[in-house]
């Protein structure tokens, strides 16, 4: 089960102004970014590229409908849930919660997709429930791509927590480490969150995150902002200029993770939503501020304070990209809180994945046959 976290500083709009009061700092970025992606700072600009690949220069560029997608050799998973939950290492087994369903009309390709759904009422009785699918990497890599499909069916509220990716040894195991700080030569993971608003983040643990009790982001008592405790939730990295994912569609998601060489921060995130850079997090990109445990490159809290330092994931050449979750976790105090504060939700949320590839170079969007 992951901790709470503190709710009311998620989905709260803070205004402009100084410095923020260090007891209500938000944990990811607040206010509404600019479309256009001015006075951010972040040069992760929504509908552009940086030159990597882009619609149709990928791998999928050459198995159109993905087809054959899984011979490539840079390609170390694919799955379009047409043989249901094949080559999948674990699944949850509630078939009420998660379940691959048929459906040609509403599928992303082919006939099937995997479907999870929680009901306000199941979370009445359990009030934290996670369903996902893993995939444990049958060979360990240093960069990662990771491509899927998501449809959010109607107005359903996106989970507390969504999908995940991990690196590590052989037998580092990233599920169920909330509120703690991995060590540098064991692994270190993240999840991709999906906001309200429409906006993904990065929420990432590493063994050189920060602690949200100082605004500096150490845990010295009497330190400038101190919470009193120490945690260390994962740190938020919300990029700016994002369009807002749609409804009741399928969008492409493709993320990339790069490993730093030992004894530097080279590490690198990158995101993309149906073939468009999004965000990209590496040494000099984007320019931004730390405050407490968020990286801020656009809206109230920004400020140019210099480009990002880049990760240093790791102090271990053996922790590798090990692992992917398609995740979804949802927690009734959250969604109560979220609903109580204006958020439109039906009796049960529905998210639907479709088409994921894991390889170790830029995959792309699905060509059409």
């Amino acid at each position: 089960m992951r901790a709470l976290l503190p709710v009311v500083a998620l989905f709260s709009v803070v205004g402009c102004g100084a410095d923020p009061d260090p007891a209500v700092v938000p944990s990811g970025d607040s206010g509404t970014p600019p479309v256009d992606g001015s006075a951010t700072g972040d040069g992760a600009v929504a509908g552009t590229d940086s030159g990597v690949a882009g619609p149709g220069t990928g791998i999928s560029a050459k198995y159109p409908g993905d087809q054959g997608i899984e011979g490539d050799p840079d390609v170390i998973f694919h799955s379009d849930f047409e043989s249901d939950f094949a080559g999948w290492t674990s699944h949850s087994q509630d078939k009420t919660l998660l379940d691959v369903d048929t459906n040609a009309q509403l599928a992303s390709g082919g006939a099937k997709y995997m479907r999870a759904s929680i009901s306000r009422t199941r979370l009445a009785q359990t009030p934290y429930i996670g369903v996902n699918a893993q995939f444990d990497f049958p060979k360990r890599v240093p960069t990662t791509y990771w491509r899927f499909y998501a449809r959010f069916v109607a107005n359903s509220a996106p989970p507390h927590h969504w999908i995940r990716f991990a690196a590590g040894t052989p037998s580092f195991q990233s599920d169920g480490l909330a509120n703690t700080r991995p060590a540098g030569d064991q692994g270190f993971w993240y999840d991709l969150d999906a906001h309200d608003d429409g906006n993904l983040s990065f929420y990432v643990y590493w063994y050189k995150m920060r602690s949200g009790r100082c605004n500096d982001g150490s845990a010295t008592p009497g330190c400038a902002g101190d919470q009193g405790a120490t945690y260390y939730y994962g740190n938020n990295f919300t990029p700016a200029a994002q369009t807002p994912f749609p409804r009741d569609q399928w969008f492409c998601i493709e993320m990339m993770t790069k490993a730093n060489s030992v004894g530097q921060s080279d590490g690198e995130l990158g995101l993309w939503v149906n073939d468009k850079l999004v965000g990209e997090y590496k040494p000099g990109t984007p320019h931004g501020r730390w405050l407490r445990d968020n990286f801020f490159s656009w809206g109230p809290y920004y400020q140019d304070q210099g480009g990002f330092e880049g990760f240093d994931f790791r102090s271990n050449a053996d922790v590798l990209g090990r692992r992917i979750t398609l995740d979804t976790y949802f927690e009734k105090g959250s969604l109560d809180v979220r609903v109580a504060n204006g958020l439109v939700v039906p009796e049960t949320q529905t998210i639907l994945y479709d088409d994921v590839v894991v390889a170790t170079a830029r995959i792309g969007c699905k060509v059409p046959k």
